[in-house]
């Protein structure tokens, strides 16, 4: 009987879909169903394309690759399908033109890749074919409403594609405002005088907008100039605006916006190639270091610019929000057009009357009121996501920099109270958080190797690309290209981690260490300097991170006395657990943000992993692997050895809180050092993936004028 039900229901989707292939009625719902699933995509990107920086989950960021992707290639079979079928619909029109408007539709991503933007040319050849194929359909229509509102709305549409596209160029190729920004900086530190606070933000003209500025470029170097700064916004004029607002917590928050804004103008010249000017002067470093980390509880609020200062840099290569800041009368303008032709067009397809006048070989369909239900839906849901993504643009920071810059340059904004008002009003919305505020760990002692599924998926790449044979004839290494590990869970970068690492820049004056100077401050330089001198930094970060693991799992032997004792040996052990599990996350997972190169990165650790193998066997409990640790001898050269020694030395040391924090200090000292680098398309891309915390300290640094990564002796 069960079978005999199995049958029938197989039967009844049988016809089912024979129906829907070959039926013209079938042919009319199947373009129904790809535009539905069409505006579901566009409000899955419109909610996910944003919360891909706020998360380092692999499935996310497939979810908003498959339905960026998806999106383009219904919409071009769908248009295909239309154009070519000999059935058709007097609403094929209105649906071509709906599903062409989805794609300018959405803010929220723009480029799934830095390298997208750079395929403007294919978009804007893409535009140019898709004005073809819907043009053809729109002789279909009969009626004249119908024929005008959907034509005007045909014109609005491909503008707004075109300014999708005008996104991609901004990213791709902003050289001239990055130009003008390096030889302004480049102007303003050979003219730089001693006069500057960096407390109070005198002297320190970093620019947050200069929309509308006239320009000039002299000989012999044609640097470009401001021939007049009416329309030049500085972080020194929002400082010190008299306008009520600014005297309150509401003023101090639109105050760091700006702040954030300009120095994201000053991170991004670094991507288009321009040198940091500015990096040499001492008033600089000052900013860092006795401005924006002046007090210790400026830690948090340090922290927090440069995390919105990372989002502006997010939103500016993947996202239409930079464009919407620099085109905001242009932007409100088509969308209103755009809200109201929607409407005009929903009321011509309600009310038309108009009949299909087919040729000879083509099938004419009725519209049923279905058709029209979808069509109005469709419609509707366009122009409630236009304005609401406008609204959104206009709470989001880059609203804020853009109102603020406007009520700081016009008086008569700063003497009306309403937009105080509205000012204030806008600070307290918080849409999503800047960061997600983790980083991932990884720990040499434990397995976290990826599930059975992942690496049968690995093993499957690895074959499917080479034969291993071809690949060691080739001298191509697929398992270096295939990482099918898996991280620990992330952990949060709390308080007293970000307060450690600003103690140890501080206490560096500039200078970084790969951890030497900790351990003359705690007079152990003679014992333990050996495994700071090692042939590369990954040996270092290695060594100190096997070491630290045999100090978490060896045994204390003695009680600690008094409770801040044991807080201070409690924050030590955490910061200095989390930040070396940290670095050897960074080592396996995102070998390209630190200094060594990255294959060599990779190849080392894979022999240290395979070291790990060897000399814990299947050791599974960590007592086991702390006896097996302890036993080993001191004259092999492996990093895992070294590390087992450089345990020991540790262990040795009998002050249970000064071990841990030597340790800390350590770790704090060697993040900071590996953290300047000259790789910045890979901290940019890296924000795709939910961001690194050594993006914002080599962020922080860049502001600090530490720009240059410390070069150490290469023996690879």
């Amino acid at each position: 009987m069960e079978q005999h039900g199995g049958q029938q229901a197989h039967r009844n989707g049988t016809e089912i879909i024979h129906r829907l292939l070959h039926d013209p009625r079938g042919h009319v719902i199947s373009v129904e169903t790809l535009m539905v699933v069409g505006i579901v995509l566009l409000w899955f990107i419109t909610a996910l394309g944003s919360y891909r920086r706020l998360s380092n989950s692999r499935c996310i960021r497939t979810l908003v690759w498959a339905g960026y992707t998806l999106l383009f290639l219904i919409f071009t079979y769908t248009i295909g399908f239309m154009q070519s079928s000999s059935i058709k619909i007097e609403l094929y029109p209105v649906w071509s033109v709906s599903f062409f408007a989805v794609l300018g539709c959405t803010n929220s991503i723009t480029a799934y890749e830095l390298d997208d933007n750079k395929q403007w040319m294919k978009h804007f050849i893409q535009l140019a074919l898709y004005y073809i194929y819907i043009s053809v359909l729109l002789q279909y229509m009969s009626d004249a409403f119908v024929v005008i509102s959907v034509s005007l709305l045909f014109s609005v549409t491909i503008y707004k594609n075109i300014l999708r596209i005008h996104a991609c160029v901004l990213a791709s190729e902003a050289w001239d405002s990055s130009k003008l920004l390096a030889d302004y900086m480049k102007h303003s530190a050979d003219s730089d005088d001693s006069r500057y606070d960096p407390i109070s933000m005198v002297g320190y003209n970093y620019l947050v907008c200069w929309a509308g500025a006239r320009i000039r470029s002299e000989p012999p170097y044609y640097q470009k100039q401001f021939i007049a700064t009416e329309n030049v916004i500085t972080v020194e004029q929002v400082w010190h605006c008299d306008g009520r607002l600014m005297k309150f917590t509401e003023g101090a928050q639109l105050k760091d916006v700006c702040l954030s804004f300009a120095l994201c103008h000053l991170l991004r010249r670094r991507y288009f190639g321009f040198s940091c000017s500015e990096s040499g002067l001492q008033k600089t470093r000052d900013y860092i270091f006795r401005g924006l980390l002046a007090r210790e509880e400026d830690c948090t609020r340090a922290f927090k610019v440069i995390e919105l200062e990372l989002r502006f840099l997010y939103d500016f290569f993947f996202t239409k929000y930079a464009l919407m800041y620099y085109q905001e009368c242009k932007i409100f303008h088509v969308t209103i057009i755009s809200v109201t032709l929607t409407c005009f067009v929903i009321f011509a397809v309600t009310h038309a009357r108009g009949s299909n006048h087919p040729s000879s070989n083509v099938t004419a369909m009725e519209t049923k009121n279905i058709d029209i239900i979808v069509t109005v839906l469709t419609l509707a849901s366009l122009a409630l996501l236009d304005i609401w993504q406008l609204i959104l643009y206009w709470c989001s920071d880059w609203g804020k920099v853009s109102l603020t810059c406007r009520y700081v340059s016009r008086l008569k904004w700063q003497k009306n109270k309403a937009i105080e008002r509205v000012l204030a009003l806008l600070c307290k919305i918080t849409l999503l958080p800047n960061w997600q505020n983790k980083i991932g760990q990884y720990s040499l002692l434990e397995p976290f190797q990826g599930n059975l599924c992942m690496r049968r998926l690995n093993d499957f790449i690895r074959w499917s690309i080479m034969y291993r044979t071809d690949q060691e004839k080739m001298g191509i290494n697929i398992n270096a290209m295939v990482n099918d590990r898996k991280a620990g869970i992330p952990t949060d970068v709390h308080t007293e981690i970000k307060k450690s690492i600003v103690q140890s820049l501080k206490a560096s004056n500039g200078q970084l260490s790969n951890g030497l100077s900790s351990l003359a401050k705690n007079g152990l330089v003679e014992q333990l300097s050996w495994a700071c001198k090692q042939e590369t930094q990954t040996h270092t970060i290695l060594i100190w991170h096997i070491a630290t693991c045999y100090c978490e799992i060896a045994p204390l032997e003695f009680e600690l006395s008094g409770s801040q004792e044991q807080e201070d040996v409690l924050i030590h052990c955490d910061v200095a657990t989390k930040l070396s599990r940290y670095c050897a996350y960074l080592v396996v997972f995102v070998p390209e943000l630190l200094p060594d190169r990255q294959w060599d990165t990779k190849s080392i650790f894979n022999e240290v992993e395979k070291e790990t193998r060897e000399f814990l066997g299947g050791k599974r409990t960590l007592q086991d692997k702390y006896r097996v640790m302890k036993s080993l001898g001191e004259l092999e050269d492996a990093i895992f050895v070294k590390g087992a020694k450089l345990g020991k030395q540790l262990e040795s040391i009998t002050d249970y809180p000064t071990r841990w924090k030597v340790i800390a200090n350590f770790w704090c000292e060697m993040l900071l050092f590996v953290a300047p680098s000259d790789n910045v398309r890979g901290h940019i891309e890296r924000l795709t993936h939910g961001g690194e915390f050594i993006s914002h300290l080599w962020a922080l640094l860049t502001h600090a004028g530490i720009v240059e990564q410390h070069k150490e002796k290469q023996n690879l």
